[in-house]
């Protein structure tokens, strides 16, 4: 069985876990928060989530666990069979990440917790 670790708040836990919910894959999930402790250090070599731990090892990065997804589990696709549609797919999903998600991240001080982004 697959097992996910990370945080329910960080957006990148969440990609992976909807791939996996999609996929019908069976996992479970460990709370981790990223960090350079001992603990996490044996599963994530950076101390950074997610990480999705495999009978063959453990899988950092939110876009290499999502392509180990897709391509251990080919019978749900989350991709298009086209590798130009898959490829339109991935640029779509990187310019979300860097110039949406990531810009965004300035405001959560301001939006979440009352106080000054």
């Amino acid at each position: 069985m697959l097992t996910l670790y990370g945080f329910a708040a960080s957006n990148y836990f969440n990609m992976v876990k909807l791939a996996l919910l999609e996929k019908q894959l069976p996992f479970q999930v460990v709370p981790l928060f990223g960090c350079q402790s001992p603990e996490v250090l044996a599963v994530s070599a950076r101390g950074k989530v997610p990480v999705l731990g495999t009978a063959e090892g453990f899988i950092s990065e939110t876009d290499v666990i999502l392509r180990y997804i897709e391509d251990t589990s080919p019978d749900r696709p989350l991709l298009p069979a086209s590798a130009f549609a898959r490829a339109q797919v991935w640029t779509i999903a990187k310019e979300i990440e860097l110039y949406i998600e990531l810009p965004a991240r300035m405001c959560y001080a301001e939006v979440i917790f009352g106080g000054e982004a």
